[in-house]
């Protein structure tokens, strides 16, 4: 039912009420009497045309007049068409803003045809003789177009050249409030420029239409005219793309189009539109905005007086002073009554059948766009099977995206290759770790997305205030079906969104196994991995000594997320790790700034400890370390944070609350915290020791202090707890312990027994204190003690320690000492098929090798298994503490 059919029918029941009228009712009673008040405007309409009394005023009654005109003198008429008329007089109500669409050129709405058609046929009697004809005519003839001319508007009160709308079978389904809040805008005219926007075949025109007419019925519009222009180029069709005759290409001829609304013979350009425009309020609507440039708009903006508003459809919006309003696919509901109503106005009774749950399918394969809804009923009503319409769209795409596709840069394009190959959402953090592009050149790509409608953005459930950017369905099907991207440039993506991945998995692993890690990077929710993730690359760029690249990789993290204290936290500590004191104090002092702003007081402890790491050992401000090591340690209270406070307190001779907090932190440490600790403990011993030989003269105490040092140390050792940095500071204790005893004024007989156990316990592991910094002058300290005691065991057990030390002669004291290769004999204790031990009363835990350091001397010897065999080895004190043997000689019975 097109709108000339729908036309001539009512036409035909209007036709029949005025001859009824003039048949029953005229036939005895004056125009005047009969129409009541209907009269004088009926009588006014008849006078302006200068016709006079020679046709009947019935004849410019609309249909309501009519109607009820009748029903007032339905005594006057057959009793059988009296019922009729009283019985449908309730269909009135939606018969005649039907009638008034059809006849004033409005757009039709959603089940008009149907309805008018239903409730012509209820009046059925003998007396709607005009009617009868038409509807068997309709009947009959499903190909009949009466002829049909637009009537002119100029009886409107807004002047207009809207043109008829394309959506007469269905009605505009699915934008009621979008119409509603864009037609709001325009009445308020607070914003000079709107733009609908959308992917190709989404609605625009047909929305920007609808809201046109309803601005041209409101009797509050503010516009003396409204003025619309197409720029389209083109049209789909089922049988494919079409070229519009005709067409409209540029400003300057829509220019003329658009002043023929005033004046049929206008031939003028912009400037001479401006001079008809001026002091008129005034709308123009510009349909398809992105076949032009955007200067001409621009242009034409400047030169139109400030008494027009502007409404735009493009798919790429004008870029400048415009407000946007994005349009986008239909909902799932709308979409399917669009599919059932399109189909049912064009005769495709197989789609109409379709179950609800097939159409459901459909539309979404359809990406709920109206204009591939429509394509693809038009398809199979033309022969296409079904099944083949969903499957080949690249008609409809290249259509729908192709325009907007090409005039993209190619940075532009690259940013929507990623969306492709993820495929999911992803955050603009994310979207900067997986493309090279500066931050501002990705944000350029980003605007460029949104305004050609290839992206849509979701609010992200973690945060109100990040966004998540995807594909919209119509560009994620161009890319699969019409453009496929290169395999190998998407290969390229893939593996750089891996490497993020498993850089995201190892972030967290590392922060729970060790939370307060130099390398660990906190985040406050998931959307920080990606600004995470360049972090530690920053920080491992530093640890290569790599600072300008670290730099550069900080940088590009504060611009993703500048509010983040994260960033100035890594920057602070890459700049002092660089020795740049003044500039890591700001970058930690700008990441407590941002820390206090959050409600979590996780960020402030996590920076304060670092700052405070950086005031001990760069900054050299150990006071204001412990401030802030008291702030990290009041949030965790875990033994990392006690192990930093406790050092930092000894180191500002806080002796007693330093040990205090050491100890405390020894009890709950683990692994390598643990060592760190142990480390620690032994050091403020021997610290405390020497505050008290060399400042307050107490030899004695200071001796008892070095003593529990060593033996904390010691006994940490030998239960497997150790580094060369332990054994170092074991070593220092023992070196200390004998200054103290062997002061000036000082009797060490009383520690004779101390003395003996100390270095007895020293001489049973030689080869691992050899190692350590302080071995080069332990031989010194050794001899010391030798001299002043007059224990004989303390002195042979100084000889045995003073024959291996071997200490260097005075020419070789500056010069660095390389560790002894000395070949060793020992037994192998247990050999586990690639490797095993060796035991030596000189190594208690024993000695590992490899399988691989073992001398082949003849074929076969590989395989045997030398658990028992005495071997000659060369042991080695790795950086860890522990030894290994990387040369072992089997010594056989048949070579020995």
């Amino acid at each position: 039912m097109t709108r000339s059919r729908l036309y001539v029918l009512i036409d035909s029941i209007e036709s029949d009420m005025r001859k009824i009228l003039t048949r029953y009712v005229l036939d005895h009673i004056d125009e005047e009497t009969a129409l009541g008040g209907s009269y004088e405007k009926a009588n006014l309409l008849r006078e302006s045309e200068g016709l006079g009394e020679s046709i009947s005023s019935v004849q410019y009654l609309n249909m309501r007049e009519a109607y009820d005109i009748l029903n007032r003198h339905r005594d006057s008429l057959p009793a059988d068409l009296g019922r009729e008329l009283r019985a449908n007089t309730p269909s009135m109500d939606s018969l005649v803003p039907i009638r008034n669409r059809v006849m004033h050129g409005r757009p039709l709405q959603a089940g008009d045809p149907e309805n008018a058609v239903s409730i012509c046929r209820s009046f059925s009697t003998r007396y709607w003789t005009t009617l009868k004809v038409v509807l068997d005519h309709l009947d009959a003839d499903a190909t009949w177009e009466p002829a049909f001319e637009e009537q002119s508007r100029r009886s409107d009160r807004i002047l207009h050249n809207l043109p008829l709308p394309e959506y007469d079978e269905t009605g505009l389904i699915g934008r009621s409030d979008d119409c509603k809040t864009i037609a709001a805008h325009l009445l308020r005219r607070r914003e000079p420029m709107l733009t609908i926007t959308g992917e190709g075949g989404i609605g625009k025109t047909a929305t920007a239409l609808e809201i046109a007419y309803t601005l041209v019925d409101n009797p509050e519009s503010p516009y003396e005219c409204i003025l619309w222009i197409s720029l389209k180029t083109e049209r789909l069709t089922a049988g494919g793309v079409e070229g519009i005759v005709h067409a409209i290409k540029d400003l300057t001829g829509a220019a003329k189009k658009l002043g023929q609304a005033f004046d049929t013979d206008f031939t003028g350009g912009i400037n001479e539109l401006a001079e008809a425009l001026e002091g008129i309020e005034a709308l123009l609507i510009i349909d398809n905005l992105e076949t032009v440039d955007g200067e001409e708009v621009v242009a034409l903006y400047e030169k139109l007086p400030d008494s027009v508003n502007y409404l735009f459809t493009s798919r790429v919006g004008v870029g400048q002073f415009e407000r946007r309003m994005p349009l986008g696919p239909l909902k799932e509901k709308a979409a399917a009554d669009l599919f059932r109503q399109f189909a049912r106005s064009r005769g495709v009774d197989r789609l109409v059948r379709l179950a609800q749950g097939t159409v459901i399918e459909v539309v979404k394969r359809l990406r709920y766009s109206p204009l591939a809804i429509r394509w693809y009923v038009l398809s199979v009503e033309a022969g296409e099977q079904p099944n083949l319409a969903l499957a080949n769209q690249e008609v409809l795409l290249d259509f729908c995206v192709r325009s907007v596709y090409d005039a993209m840069t190619q940075s532009t394009q690259s940013v929507l290759l990623i969306l492709f190959a993820v495929e999911r959402d992803v955050t603009f953090e994310e979207l900067a770790i997986l493309t090279d592009m500066p931050i501002d050149a990705l944000r350029r790509s980003m605007h460029e997305l949104l305004n050609g409608s290839m992206v849509r953005l979701e609010t992200d459930p973690e945060s109100a205030l990040v966004s998540r950017v995807s594909l919209t369905e119509a560009a994620k099907s161009y890319l699969r079906r019409v453009n496929p991207p290169n395999t190998t440039a998407i290969e390229a993506i893939l593996d750089k969104e891996q490497e993020f991945r498993r850089s995201a998995e190892h972030r967290r692993n590392d922060e729970k196994a060790r939370k307060l890690a130099p390398n660990v990077v906190r985040t406050r929710t998931g959307n920080d991995e990606p600004v995470a993730h360049i972090l530690r690359k920053a920080l491992a760029e530093s640890k290569e000594g790599q600072f300008e690249k670290s730099y550069a990789l900080v940088e590009k993290a504060r611009s993703m997320s500048p509010d983040f204290w994260e960033v100035d936290r890594v920057q602070g500590f890459v700049l002092s790790v660089q020795g740049n004191v003044t500039g890591a104090n700001s970058s930690y002092q700008a990441a407590l700034r941002k820390a206090k702003t959050e409600k979590d007081t996780t960020g402030q402890a996590v920076v304060s400890y670092f700052f405070a790491g950086h005031l001990a050992r760069k900054a050299h401000e150990p006071d204001r370390a412990v401030e802030y090591a008291r702030v990290a340690h009041a949030h965790f209270s875990m033994a990392e944070t006690a192990q930093t406070l406790g050092s930092y307190l000894i180191w500002i001779r806080e002796f007693t609350e330093g040990q205090h907090y050491l100890e405390w932190a020894l009890e709950q440490a683990e692994g390598r915290v643990e060592l760190i600790t142990l480390t620690a403990l032994v050091d403020s011993w021997r610290r405390w020791a020497e505050y008290l030989l060399d400042h307050e003269h107490r030899a004695i105490e200071a001796a008892e202090k070095a003593h529990a040092g060593f033996s904390i140390g010691d006994q940490g050792i030998r239960s497997g707890i150790s580094d060369l940095r332990l054994v170092d500071a074991v070593l220092e204790s023992v070196s200390t312990y004998i200054r103290c005893i062997s002061a000036p004024g000082v009797d060490g007989s009383s520690k004779d027994a101390q003395s003996l156990h100390m270095m007895k316990r020293v001489s049973t592991q030689l080869f691992t204190f050899e190692a350590c910094r302080a071995w080069k002058h332990f031989a010194g300290y050794v001899e010391k003690l030798k001299r002043v005691t007059s224990n004989s065991e303390v002195r042979e057990v100084c000889v045995r320690v003073l024959e291996y030390a071997r200490p260097p002669s005075e020419t070789e004291e500056n010069q660095a000492e390389p560790m002894r290769e000395e070949v060793t004999q020992g037994v192998v204790r247990t050999w586990l098929g690639t490797y095993g031990f060796i035991a030596h009363p000189r190594f208690p835990k024993n000695v590992f090798f490899p399988g691989s350091a073992i001398e082949v001397t003849a074929p076969g010897e590989e395989t045997q298994d030398p658990t028992g065999c005495t071997v000659n080895f060369v042991a080695k004190v790795e950086a860890d503490g522990r030894i290994r043997a990387d040369w072992v000689q089997v010594i056989r019975d048949d070579t020995a």
